[in-house]
């Protein structure tokens, strides 16, 4: 979430000191903070000034991205003040502060498009390398899985959730782009240092009594601002505010609209607005933050979060308002952040006894709608503070409040299992705990039942998919095909929502999940039918990734390609598969040495040698048209093979030929 205080360093320098020298390995990123600092290049006639930089501007950053040697020398001129910042901590940084981001993004535009511009040599060549592979490599995946081994593997890294693009990515994909606006439309605002709540009017609320109330309970946080906004939401939209409101997905988005519209004159962060439910005893608070938390967040705050509350509540639930006030936000900058991980833990501590065991006078789903959103802070503090504990907390809040619940809620109960289910999944895959993990699926599973295909659309396919990568690991530590069976089912209806078109690095992703498990199931099966599908979603997720916008992701398919053909070629006999796979091994391998992602490095060089001694070990023998060069179209509407057949054990007579042929070769 932001530097380490104590690795952060602050250092002065007089005027004509050394910062660091051309051809230094570049450890550390560096921040003028007074006074100006050249950076000159030697040359054939002596050294050349190539820039000045004043206090607020970066330097020595782009060393950092690429891991090469300093290009240029930097010098105090004058008595200067800098920070320097380690590169694990400066990337972070980036992550968290878009400002910082946009410092980088535009310098490495101006390079790149300079005569000097040497950072897209080493993606050419990429492309150059990957021209001359018979399978077609115009692009990502997390999950490069070597050849598998059944039983007793540990858990495969972690699947769960809409993958960040890594640093680079975004660097890239922002030059790319050009991201400037379209003519007329208005520029965001910048993103403030502190935290600004904007209250609104309530329904019902006669004379703003409960409406101050809630002002003057967020009063006094350290870093958040809480100010009175002249305006009731549910006055804007019909229906608002009336019981069961939430459930109306159409209604909500709305509402959603309109209060970001509010909070962007203002450039607030959060919006609190609501009603007094009928009986008059109860608040009902909605949250909307001003950016969208993505799909896959532990403690995702929806419109169907609502936080229920007495009517003239006592200062015993201002912890609790406080709490779930904070978890609610999504910081948009580095400070901001830091204020939350600062307020958030210690809050929610002593919110803990009324978030866990809600006043036994509320009704049922009273309660629920408390041990909901109070599941969600503990959630949202276990990634602020790194600390497991929080969400075996959040865990037992979920499951109270699924107990609460009526079966006529079922959007609310949905969204309940699949928060409950992420967490479980974190928690098995951080503890190899494989009953952990069948109760992630189980949790999947029941939220399928109470979520819309038709109406939430996206959050269905983003269920299924995280269904399908827990079932592969399931299958990967203690070796269950039916579990494989499920997770192809699963994967390819996510497939079915995120396609190429629509959601293009989504569906990238999910096919190559679904490659890595066709891969394990074909060999397992001796099935070349499955196989050679794995290839074909290996094909098409590199045709969404390149290996200049998004090396490591390009690298990590290209491995699992490799996988593919490997196997290919261990139950065919062809081993034209096995130079395939140990070409797709060689470019993986390439890229990962180069931007030092180290492990996956080693296991890229691992199943190297493993092909290259295959290929050694035997003759060479050719196949008039095999699979990799065919014209690939892995689209949902061309592709005709009966998987539904064949995973319920009813394949073509073809099929079935084939693996009785396998079965005798072995």
């Amino acid at each position: 979430m932001g530097f380490s205080v104590l690795r952060t360093v602050t250092k002065a320098y007089k005027d004509g000191e050394i910062i660091y020298r051309q051809g230094e390995d570049s450890q550390w990123a560096f921040e003028v903070l007074e006074g100006s600092v050249e950076l000159v290049k030697d040359g054939p006639d002596g050294q050349l000034v190539m820039a000045r930089l004043k206090a607020g501007e970066l330097f020595g950053e782009l060393g950092i991205l690429d891991n090469t040697p300093r290009s240029t020398s930097a010098r105090a001129r004058g008595s200067i003040t800098v920070k320097a910042i380690p590169r694990d901590e400066f990337l972070r940084q980036v992550e968290a502060d878009p400002q910082t981001a946009l410092k980088v993004m535009t310098k490495l535009a101006r390079r790149m498009r300079s005569p000097e511009g040497g950072d897209v040599i080493r993606a050419a060549a990429y492309k150059s390398a990957a021209a001359n592979l018979p399978v077609p490599v115009p692009s990502e995946s997390l999950i490069a899985t070597p050849v598998p081994v059944r039983v007793g593997r540990p858990l495969p890294a972690n699947l769960i959730g809409e993958r960040k693009p890594n640093f680079m990515e975004k660097i890239f994909d922002a030059v790319a782009k050009d991201p400037t606006r379209r003519p007329g439309r208005k520029a965001k605002n910048p993103p403030p240092a502190d935290i600004l709540v904007l209250v609104g009017k309530l329904r019902d609320d006669y004379e703003d009594v409960q409406h101050k109330l809630l002002v003057a309970a967020l009063d006094g946080i350290p870093g958040v601002r809480a100010t009175s906004i002249d305006r009731d939401l549910t006055k804007f939209m019909p229906g608002l505010g009336e019981p069961n409101a939430a459930l109306n997905d159409d209604l909500m988005k709305r509402a959603t609209r309109e209060a970001r519209g509010w909070m962007n004159t203002q450039n607030a962060d959060l919006l609190i607005w609501g009603n007094i439910d009928a009986t008059g005893r109860n608040l009902e608070l909605h949250f909307t933050a001003t950016a969208s938390s993505p799909g896959e967040r532990p403690g995702r705050f929806t419109p169907v979060n609502t936080l229920t509350m007495p009517v003239d509540f006592y200062t015993d639930w201002t912890p609790l308002l406080r709490a779930v006030t904070l978890a609610a936000i999504d910081p948009r900058s580095f400070p901001q952040g830091r204020i939350l991980r600062s307020a958030l833990p210690a809050i929610a501590q002593a919110a803990r006894a009324l978030g866990l065991d809600p006043s036994g006078s509320m009704e049922p789903h009273e309660r629920a709608s408390i041990l909901f959103c109070y599941g969600n802070v503990c959630a949202v503090c276990a990634q602020l503070e790194g600390d497991r504990s929080w969400y075996h907390v959040a865990v037992e809040a979920w499951r109270a409040a699924i107990d609460l619940m009526d079966q006529d809620q079922g959007l609310i109960i949905g969204q309940l299992y699949q928060q409950l289910g992420l967490v479980l999944q974190i928690i098995a895959e951080r503890t190899n705990d494989i009953d952990c993990l069948e109760q992630a699926a189980d949790a999947y599973r029941r939220a399928l039942m109470h979520i819309s295909r038709r109406r939430q659309t996206l959050d269905w396919g983003l269920v299924k998919y995280r269904l399908g990568c827990v079932l592969y690991k399931i299958d990967m530590a203690i070796g269950d095909d039916n579990a494989l069976r499920e997770a192809i089912h699963a994967c390819q209806a996510s497939r079915q929502v995120f396609n190429r078109y629509t959601h293009p690095i989504r569906w990238s992703e999910v096919s190559n999940t679904l490659a890595q498990i066709l891969q394990v199931y074909g060999d397992n099966v001796r099935s070349m039918p499955i196989l050679e599908y794995a290839v074909k979603c290996c094909v098409g997720s590199l045709q969404v990734r390149t290996p200049d916008t998004a090396p490591l992701q390009w690298a990590s398919i290209q491995n699992t390609l490799g996988s593919a053909l490997f196997l290919l070629a261990k139950h065919t006999g062809e081993w034209e598969y096995m130079r395939q796979s140990s070409e797709a091994f060689r470019l993986a391998l390439t890229v990962y040495k180069d931007h030092g992602a180290g492990r996956m490095a080693i296991i890229t060089e691992r199943n190297l040698q493993r092909a290259e001694k295959q290929i050694h070990s035997s003759h060479e023998q050719h196949i008039s048209d095999p699979v990799w060069a065919q014209s690939f179209n892995i689209s949902e509407d061309s592709d005709t093979y009966d998987w539904q057949a064949f995973l319920d054990g009813n394949g073509t007579d073809a099929d079935n030929a084939a693996g009785s042929q396998i079965s005798e070769v072995a």
